[in-house]
């Protein structure tokens, strides 16, 4: 295991005596891929690894940069944070802090920076952290905002937002309703996960509207396993369904819900609308009722 030390001597290694990284126009030192996942780091090693990122000057020589399960917490998040305000980390395309205990103030310090210290981040994965709903918001408020949902509480101080991420896992993250639906005023984003957050019926309801004539700017959207009655799901379909605006939404997941003989009328009735939608979805169940009299019929026979 790669623990704090070990992070520290890698960052040594790399950028070399003095740590000002004098081979960086080397291409071999640009664009570098990090994966230290499943090692514990713990948020020291985050201030060694903000070194590569942070660069005074040049900013990161990682493009990818894996750390999930790594020990990190909100101090972490928050040293990596820090440092991206001071130095932007440029050239940072995929962070990967999934699975490290993170918070909603872990978020929301992310959330500070991610406007103007991550300019060319377009992968960014929070799965398994329980930022709740507060800290998915902040999150989102730092991204673009959809156009036919733009409020003016939409335009942060200085009007800036991030513009440049595209892929956002928020799976497992207990993001809540109100999280659900600010994931889905992005404008911005192409990818969402939004599986296992126990959004329920009523969070399917609450997303419905702003999935009706599908998605301006999502192209996969995953919202499996958060067990959303049949009821619910029909109505999300019926609204993606609606010819309301152009939609570029390509992939849907909706499997971990529940889903029977309506669901599938209205999926196919989705189908016929917009037949190039993939969705993926679980078998239909029948109801107990259906159930219990096919199982009389077989014993009659």
């Amino acid at each position: 295991n790669i623990n704090f030390s070990g992070v520290q001597s890698l960052a040594d290694i790399i950028l070399g005596p003095g740590g000002e990284n004098k081979n960086n126009s080397d291409q071999r030192s640009k664009g570098m891929y990090l994966g230290i996942s499943s090692n514990p780091i713990g948020a020291e090693g985050c201030g060694a690894l903000s070194q590569l990122c942070s660069i005074p000057g040049k900013g990161s020589i990682l493009s990818h940069l894996y750390l999930s399960q790594c020990s990190i917490g909100d101090e972490g998040i928050k040293l990596l944070s820090s440092a991206a305000v001071s130095n932007a980390c440029t050239g940072l395309a995929v962070l990967d802090v999934a699975e490290n205990s993170i918070t909603k103030v872990g978020a929301k310090s992310f959330a500070d920076s991610l406007v103007e210290s991550y300019p060319d981040l377009v992968e960014l994965k929070v799965a398994k952290n329980e930022l709740g709903e507060e800290g998915v918001t902040s999150l989102m408020g730092a991204l673009v905002t959809r156009k036919d949902t733009k409020t003016d509480d939409d335009e942060p101080a200085g009007g800036k937002k991030n513009s440049t991420l595209r892929n956002l896992d928020l799976s497992c993250t207990n993001c809540g309703i109100e999280g659900a639906k600010a994931a889905l005023t992005s404008g911005g984003l192409t990818t969402v996960r939004l599986f296992n957050n126990r959004l329920g019926t009523d969070g399917f309801n609450a997303l419905s509207p702003l999935l009706r004539g599908g998605h301006p700017s999502i192209e996969n959207l995953d919202l499996g396993g958060n067990d959303a009655g049949e009821d619910a799901v029909v109505a999300l379909l019926n609204a993606i369904a609606e010819e309301a605006g152009e939609s570029k939404l390509a992939v849907l997941e909706i499997g971990g819900n529940k889903f029977g003989d309506e669901a599938m009328a209205a999926l196919e009735e989705l189908k016929r609308v917009r037949p190039l939608l993939d969705v993926a979805h679980d078998k239909p169940v029948q109801d107990a009722e259906e159930l219990l009299e096919e199982g009389l019929e077989e014993l009659k026979e």
